[in-house]
């Protein structure tokens, strides 16, 4: 539960989407999540890194899922992040 939730705000965190006239908010893009194109995340975490495919293309299997260099890209890999989450001053 806790690598899931943290994974969740990791990707997601400040990636803002549109509202839209009608009240509802623009439809989740690729560029509403983050990339994290390094070695060690794709290997423990299955391509998880590259999340803005997974949300282009969401049947595509996680083996095949694409980084994009244009869209937004972590600092870190997954677990450099999983500590700046858990101490945001530090």
């Amino acid at each position: 539960w806790w690598q899931l939730t943290s994974a969740n705000y990791i990707e997601h965190y400040g990636l803002l989407r549109e509202k839209m006239s009608d009240g509802r908010y623009e439809r989740q893009q690729p560029h509403h999540s983050w990339n994290s194109n390094h070695i060690m995340s794709n290997l423990i975490l299955f391509h998880l890194q590259r999340h803005s495919d997974h949300h282009a293309h969401p049947t595509r299997s996680y083996q095949s899922l694409r980084d994009f260099k244009d869209l937004p890209s972590l600092p870190s890999g997954y677990p450099g992040m999983f500590l700046a989450a858990m101490f945001p001053s530090w």
